[in-house]
């Protein structure tokens, strides 16, 4: 088992506790908050570049898919919504999802409370509303947009705002991209995964380099992580 896969069972505190935020902003991301945002949570919290980094593919990718407004970013969502939810705004009181953002968009913020809050709660919260907001827009299966986001993470230079925007339009996602970038997803469901994340590619030969790329840096990210857990 990876590293990262076993995140779920060995989370710090503070991951733990970003994970429950994220799910109590409602139903709709509970498989966000049960899968991804663990693992999202120990990264963005362990190693800070990677969290920036995450921070300004989030905005540039949301926006290009017209997820967020133009200069909107994913931890203006996420505080929005984690404050909504405390006032018992959720998804599941809307028809739909868009009715449900134009809610937080209007959604008066306490500041006091904002200042408190860490951005990777902000961020990630931000995230996951954004995921479930996609696999609205696109007619996903819930739950099938969640791990995409690690693929930016493990080589941002491949998997660019463009291209992410292009394979989510797609609509071929099917596939655990945390269960790929660890290499235990079979042989069948790999090759489906890979072809899937073709959209937009070039180069056949290019595009598996990038993805061992990805797949090898993903296993360092996970050894920095635990070499700094190991420091504390």
């Amino acid at each position: 088992m990876g590293f990262f896969a076993a995140i779920g069972s060995a989370l710090s505190s503070v991951g733990s506790a970003l994970s429950s935020a994220v799910g109590s902003i409602g139903s709709a991301l509970s498989s966000f908050a049960s899968s991804v945002a663990p693992v999202l949570a120990k990264i963005v919290t362990e190693l800070e570049p990677v969290a920036v980094a995450l921070g300004k593919f989030a905005a540039a990718f949301l926006q290009g898919l017209g997820i967020l407004k133009p200069e909107e970013k994913p931890e203006d969502i996420g505080e929005r919504a984690l404050q909504a939810s405390e006032k018992g705004i959720t998804p599941e009181q809307f028809d739909d999802f868009e009715s449900y953002l134009a809610a937080l968009r209007d959604f008066e913020l306490d500041p006091d409370k904002a200042a408190k809050r860490s951005s990777a709660e902000k961020l990630i919260a931000g995230i996951g509303v954004c995921t479930v907001a996609m696999e609205c827009k696109y007619s996903a299966a819930p739950g099938s947009l969640d791990t995409l986001w690690l693929l930016p993470i493990a080589n941002p230079g491949y998997f660019t705002p463009e291209r992410m925007q292009a394979i989510v339009k797609s609509g071929c996602i099917n596939g655990d991209a945390l269960t790929y970038l660890e290499r235990r997803l079979p042989a069948g469901d790999s090759r489906r995964l890979e072809e899937a994340l073709m959209v937009g590619s070039g180069s056949k030969d290019a595009h598996y380099e990038a993805l061992d790329h990805a797949c090898e840096r993903w296993e360092q990210l996970g050894k920095m992580i635990e070499s700094n857990g190991k420091g504390a």
